[in-house]
């Protein structure tokens, strides 16, 4: 989901298995087994004296993190949003590290310590299902099923996620391998495999007349139509107030005139345009999409730009010739 980068086989088992079997897979495997081991399958309460010191650094990097990724995604950045849930992960592991459950449950009197640690792990493992659920739907469908919680993830709001929402004394699902670690060789040999069925030529078709037309070789690169492309109306606008979005870095609520009307569009480029400079600047709007809230603000379109860098730094669109507001793109 980033930049262009050199692909192989070895890399791609590697980072299944470095990041999704010893990471989120392993998280989620040993949270949930030491939930049913030791407190019957039900989450257990936090620590009655609140976030300590120590499960802090959980909190506040899965507060951080769910404040930042809808933003990501909003702006395509996947590989940022990734990155960030995967820090989420790392701090997680680290907690459990430190923290030690499988020691503090040999210890009958450390159970409520332990219980507190279980559900500052299970509390983290639900929001990075709720983060990571864009990439991968269906193992953290898994994930979050296995948690005990109901209903669809695609249904939660991305960005209404908050920290306590586990409800202690919910009963896990069965617990079962989300990404089983795999061996490197044998890996590389399906992926050959798999490689090698698809280059294979198609089986000839059965004889038809001689006066029947010939049918092409292969099917040409799937492209969309000119009618699929003309379903898209992006026009000039102009924008009129700009201001930010309160609780969010990327955010800005734009107003901008498209010719017949004022559209109110939330656009995640806070990072690098201020409000006031965009004052009487002309942007091209995408005006025929759904309405949706972004942190709660209506935004009606999409204000396009380009995507430079690694880091995915948005760069708005603009004309060398003076462009009446309201023109279509075509």
């Amino acid at each position: 989901f980033g930049q262009d980068s050199n692909f192989s086989r070895e890399a791609l088992v590697e980072r299944y298995n470095s990041d999704l079997a010893n990471g989120l897979g392993n998280l989620a495997s040993r949270t949930l087994t030491m939930i049913e081991r030791y407190f019957g399958g039900q989450v257990p309460p936090p620590s009655s004296a609140g976030l300590t010191g120590r499960e802090a650094p959980v909190s506040t990097t899965a507060n951080a993190a769910a404040g930042a990724v809808p933003d990501y995604y909003e702006q395509y950045a996947f590989s940022r949003a990734l990155d960030t849930t995967w820090g989420l992960v790392a701090e997680v592991d680290k907690y459990l590290a430190n923290e030690q459950p499988w020691a503090l449950a040999e210890d009958p009197s450390k159970r409520e310590r332990l219980g507190a640690v279980l559900n500052t792990a299970a509390e983290a493992l639900r929001i990075v299902a709720v983060l990571a659920h864009p990439a991968m739907p269906q193992a953290t469908q898994k994930i979050w099923e296995q948690l005990g919680q109901r209903g669809k993830l695609e249904s939660q709001r991305i960005d209404q996620i908050a920290w306590g929402s586990l409800s202690p004394g919910t009963r896990i699902g069965k617990t079962e391998p989300i990404f089983p670690r795999v061996d490197k060789e044998e890996a590389i040999e399906r992926i050959e495999a798999m490689e090698q069925e698809m280059r294979k030529p198609a089986a000839p078709a059965a004889a038809t007349p001689a006066s029947s037309a010939a049918a092409p070789a292969s099917a040409p690169p799937a492209r969309i139509s000119i009618e699929d492309f003309a379903k898209v109306e992006m026009r000039v606008g102009e924008v009129k107030a700009a201001e930010r979005v309160a609780g969010a870095d990327k955010l800005l609520k734009v107003l901008v005139d498209i010719g017949d009307e004022v559209r109110q569009v939330v656009a995640g480029i806070a990072e690098v345009y201020k409000p006031e400079d965009l004052i009487g600047r002309k942007v091209v709007i995408v005006v025929n999409l759904q309405p949706r809230k972004l942190r709660g603000v209506e935004s009606n379109g999409m204000i396009v730009a380009a995507s430079v860098g690694p880091e995915g730094k948005p760069v708005l669109v603009g004309f060398h010739e003076d462009v009446p507001v309201g023109a279509r793109l075509k």
